[in-house]
């Protein structure tokens, strides 16, 4: 691509797009840490849960408990500026992994938005559901283990 030096005050035009950008970085990238936001963590969101459930929170996790104090659901995930995850596992009555669900959102779009189901020893036995292709890492990475004294 020919330019006329002049045109852009001597520097030809792609050099002055460089510069320009290494002056943006360089002034953007001065900006100390202290003055970002804080990246908040998920809060599953307050609704009543359904089929008489009791909800608490514990630590940054929040537990869906039965009648008889047995946690049937656990829920966790992040909120960052580009992107969301989402979990939540389940548990069956004698309160062994059954099922989990995940969902990660980007800046671009969904990543992942599976299902797994578990076999009573614990191994994952089905997937579904939608994952990019860069996506490689095993569903089993995205469980929490039950926080102690997970009753509410």
């Amino acid at each position: 691509m020919t330019v006329n030096p002049s045109e852009a005050g001597g520097v030809p035009v792609p050099m002055s797009r460089v510069l320009i950008c290494l002056c943006l970085t360089a002034t953007l990238s001065g900006a100390a840490a202290w003055g970002l936001p804080p990246v908040p963590q998920f809060r599953p969101s307050a609704s009543p849960p359904a089929a008489g459930l009791r909800a608490c929170v514990k630590g940054d996790v929040r537990l869906l408990v039965d009648a008889s104090g047995r946690v049937r659901f656990l829920e966790h995930g992040h909120l960052y500026p580009d992107n969301q995850l989402w979990v939540r596992q389940s548990y069956d009555r004698a309160g062994r992994l059954s099922g989990v669900r995940v969902q990660w959102s980007g800046f671009a779009g969904e990543l992942l938005n599976v299902r797994g189901a578990f076999d009573s020893r614990g191994r994952l036995v089905r997937e579904t559901g939608y994952r990019h292709r860069e996506v490689v890492r095993p569903l089993r990475s995205y469980l929490r283990p039950l926080p102690r004294g997970a009753a509410c």
